[in-house]
């Protein structure tokens, strides 16, 4: 049963890392793409600081990977984020950023979708 949770917070995760990339469009948070491409879903240990890059057109995709959630305790997780230097002010909205709050959405949209997801993968 542990291993069907993990693979459904991943799934989760994954879910949410691509409605945060959905959010950030041309216009609305995207220059280059590179903090789109830098979202991603990962083990909640990551250490996403060592995903920071320069922003430029040809930044790696750092999503779209096999995740699967981690178990500490009675707790099951996994993380999603960005690495970069800039993320979390285009996020919450510093100096000329208009603040997006891209990862708080779409945790909003999968947020209500979360069980069902469990129940799926339980049942498999």
């Amino acid at each position: 049963m542990a291993q069907k949770l993990a693979a459904a917070v991943g799934e989760i995760g994954l879910r949410i890392e691509a409605e945060a990339k959905r959010e950030l469009q041309p216009g609305h948070g995207v220059l280059t793409g590179t903090l789109r491409r830098s979202i991603h879903a990962a083990a909640p240990d990551y250490a996403f600081a060592g995903d920071d890059v320069e922003p430029s057109d040809s930044s790696p995709e750092r999503g779209g990977g096999d995740v699967a959630g981690v178990r500490d305790g009675d707790r099951i997780m996994v993380a999603v984020g960005s690495g970069l230097v800039y993320a979390l002010a285009v996020h919450q909205g510093h100096g000329s950023f208009a603040g997006y709050h891209y990862l708080t959405n779409a945790l909003e949209k999968v947020g209500p979708k979360a069980s069902a997801i469990v129940r799926k993968h339980l049942a498999g």
